[in-house]
Parts: C-alpha cells; structure tokens; sequence
C-alpha cells in the first residue's frame, strides 16, 4: 500500500461541501492507497492547510465562487505556497464562465458540480497521476473510475436519485416559495400527501427539515 494521498475540498456552500466531501470518501474506496480528506468554508484555512508540510495537500478540490473571493484569485497563492497540489476546480455556473481565468490560474480540470456523479473520480485519479508524476493510476485503476463515481454520488445522496416525478414537481414548487396548501391545490392533491412526500424527501435525502432537504436540492440540482 502507497503513501497517504491528502485532499482538501473547499466550498462556501455547507450543504454542498458535505455532500461533495461524502462523494470524496466514497471514490476513495476504489484506491489502492490510503487516503485523507479535509474540508473547509473558508479560504484562509484551506490557505493554511495546504502550506502545512508536515501533511502536504496532493489534490485540492477548489470551488469558484467563494465568499469575497473566486478560485482563480486564490489559487495562486495555494501554488505559492504548495506548488506540488493539483488544484481542481469546481461550478454551480456554466464552466466557460471560468475557463479561461481557471487554465491561467492553474486549475484543471473545471468541473461542473450537476455532472459529479461522472466527472469526480476520473479527475482525482488524472490529478493523482499528474501529482505523482508518473504514467501509473495514482492509486486508483483509471477503468475503475466510471464504477466507482456512480458509488460515489450514492453514498453522497442516499436514495435521492430515486425521487419520483411527484416528489421531484414537490421540491420544485417549494422551491418557488409555495407553501404545502398551494402545493396541494397546484396538483390537486390533499395537504396531508404533500407532507407525506415531503417526509419520504427528507429520508430519502438524509436530512432532518425540510430546510435541509431544499438546501440539499439546490446543492446537488436535483430540479
């Protein structure tokens, strides 16, 4: 077994730094190597963390939107002070929005956090690869990648890609700020099996409130 492979996610958005952090753990079954994953809102400690020596940051996974700042501004001063990190970027926006900043700044690839479930893995393992500078997997097989991603966004989501139409047109209406009664009389339902999908949605989602389970939607494009 090879050395640990260190990875740090940073994302201002709570909700989705937790779910894409689950997804990171779950890739990282599928490695042949040990693996660490930190994570933060802030981009003072991911600054701090990657210029940490004694545990050296291999892959950061660098959201480009974050609170006063953008990926781009940041990572150049991640690669001063940890040149060897491979940075990896990701977007709730269109990624030609930040494409060209993303490439100068060093970040690549860019990837859209609605195609994770696809795109994750398969850009650790070539981050892993590049890291090492080696020809080789990085740790994990590059044919195991497209297995272990749909793993991945499972383990992240539990049964949440298994929300029927109903329960997906529920999210989508709330979403629009309408309360349980519109809802009910907008797919002329009763209140009472509006909140009983609601209640399957939030188990579905691993959340508690039906805050959660909105923010867990946006998060992850569920609608």
């Amino acid at each position: 077994m090879g050395e640990h492979l260190r990875i740090g996610v940073l994302d201002n958005d709570a909700c989705a730094l937790e779910c894409i952090v689950r997804m990171v753990r779950s890739c990282a079954r599928g490695f042949r190597r040990p693996v660490d994953v930190w994570s933060t809102t802030f981009p003072t400690e991911a600054l701090m963390l990657c210029a940490d020596a004694t545990r050296p940051t291999d892959i950061l996974l660098v959201d480009m939107a974050l609170n006063g700042v953008t990926g781009p501004q940041l990572a150049p001063e991640i690669l001063k002070r940890s040149p060897s990190t491979r940075l990896i970027g990701l977007t709730s926006y269109d990624p030609q929005t930040y494409a060209e900043s993303a490439r100068q700044a060093g970040i690549a690839p860019l990837l859209d956090k609605a195609t994770l479930a696809r795109t994750l893995a398969p850009a650790i393992a070539q981050a892993a690869r590049r890291r090492d500078g080696t020809d080789g997997d990085g740790g994990v097989a590059a044919a195991d990648a497209a297995d272990i991603a749909p793993r991945a966004m499972a383990a992240a989501m539990p049964d949440s890609g298994m929300l029927t139409p109903q329960e997906t047109r529920i999210v989508a209406l709330s979403l629009g700020s309408l309360n349980a009664k519109q809802i009910a009389a907008r797919l002329n339902i009763s209140a009472d099996t509006v909140f009983s999908h609601r209640r399957n949605i939030r188990r579905k989602l691993g959340v508690k409130t039906w805050y959660e389970a909105l923010d867990r939607c946006r998060a992850l494009h569920i609608v």
